[in-house]
């Protein structure tokens, strides 16, 4: 599973459970999906992500910062991750990005 992300362990999962004759009825898992918290995202996707920000203009850089945190809430929503996890990893990897965009800009 490490060469594999979890959305698509999810997508995999979500297959073998889903039905294969439409006349019979499988009930939805139960399950939960659980993230560990700052794991979502690491560290090596933070410092590209804002080498690559850091080089725009700082509107066009808040811009693209809220639209991946746009993105990457929707993925936590596809994938099943409950709503108060969600949004820690959320607020966990837009603390990340801004601590290492003043790092990144204070510190070249």
């Amino acid at each position: 599973m490490s060469n594999k992300s979890v959305l698509s362990v999810v997508r995999d999962v979500r297959r073998e459970v889903a039905p294969v004759n439409h006349h019979q009825h499988i009930a939805e898992p139960k399950g939960r999906v659980v993230l560990l918290p700052g794991r979502f995202r690491g560290a090596e996707y933070i410092k590209r992500h804002v080498s690559y920000v850091v080089a725009m203009d700082a509107e066009r850089g808040e811009h693209h910062v809220q639209r991946n945190l746009v993105a990457i809430r929707r993925r936590l929503d596809e994938m099943g991750v409950d709503r108060s996890d969600a949004d820690r990893e959320v607020r966990t990897i837009e603390a990340a990005v801004r601590r290492e965009i003043w790092q990144q800009v204070l510190l070249p």
